[in-house]
C-alpha cells in the first residue's frame, strides 16, 4: 500500500493521523463515506470563519470545542468514525492540521484505487494538448492511473512546478533564477 512517494508524508503527523483514519476507515468499510463527510467539514470550516476561530482557539476549553465539532458532525450526519476522530483531534489539539490531513486521506484513496495525484503548478494554464503531452511522459516513470491537477501561481513566473506525494519535479523560472543568484554569490 505505501509507495515511496507516500512514505516520507505518512511519517508526519498529518500523515500518521490520515493513515490511521484510514486504515480505521477501511477496516469498516467507510472509506468512501468519510472522505465524502470530510470534504464537506472541510468546506464548512473553510466558508464559517467564525466555526475556524472557535475550533482554533485556545481559550475554549477543549470539551467545548469537541462538544461543537460533535454537534455540527450530527447535523451533517457524518459516520460516527468520524465524529470520534475529529473529536481526538480536538482533545489532542490538532484541529489544525485538519487540512492536511484531509489531502493526505485523499491522497490513500487515490492510492487505493491504483491512482495518483499529480500536482501541476504554472505561471499560466496548460493548455490540453500541454497536459496530455506532460501526463504521457509522466506516465513512462508512473505506472498507473494519474489524477492531474493543474494550479495557476504566477509566483512561479515560468515554467512547471510537478508534486506527486513527497517528490517535486522543480523546473520553474524562480528555481532557476535563485539557483542562479545563489551560483553568483558563491563565485563572488
Amino acid at each position: 500500500m505505501e509507495t515511496a512517494l507516500t512514505s516520507g508524508i505518512l511519517t508526519s503527523l498529518a500523515g500518521r493521523y490520515a493513515k490511521a483514519l484510514f486504515d480505521l476507515a477501511r477496516e469498516k468499510k467507510e472509506v468512501e463515506s468519510i472522505g465524502s463527510y470530510l470534504k464537506v467539514l472541510q468546506k464548512l470550516l473553510h466558508d464559517s470563519k467564525d466555526l475556524k476561530q472557535a475550533l482554533m482557539n485556545p481559550t475554549l476549553k477543549r470539551q467545548e470545542q469537541a462538544n461543537a465539532l460533535q454537534e455540527i458532525c450530527v447535523k451533517i450526519a457524518a459516520p460516527e468514525t468520524l465524529q470520534t476522530f475529529t473529536c481526538q483531534l480536538i482533545k489532542a489539539q490538532r484541529i489544525s492540521y485538519l487540512p492536511k490531513i484531509i489531502e493526505i486521506y485523499d491522497n490513500l484513496v487515490l492510492q487505493m484505487n491504483g491512482e495518483l495525484r499529480v500536482e501541476v503548478i504554472s505561471a499560466h494554464p496548460l493548455t490540453p494538448s500541454q497536459g496530455q503531452v506532460l501526463k504521457m511522459v509522466l506516465k513512462k516513470s508512473f505506472p498507473g492511473t494519474l489524477n492531474l491537477i493543474f494550479m495557476k501561481d504566477p509566483r512561479v513566473l515560468g515554467g512547471i512546478m510537478v508534486r506527486m506525494g513527497s517528490r517535486v519535479i522543480d523546473a520553474t523560472l524562480v528555481t532557476q533564477l535563485d539557483k542562479l543568484a545563489t551560483a553568483m554569490k558563491g563565485s563572488a
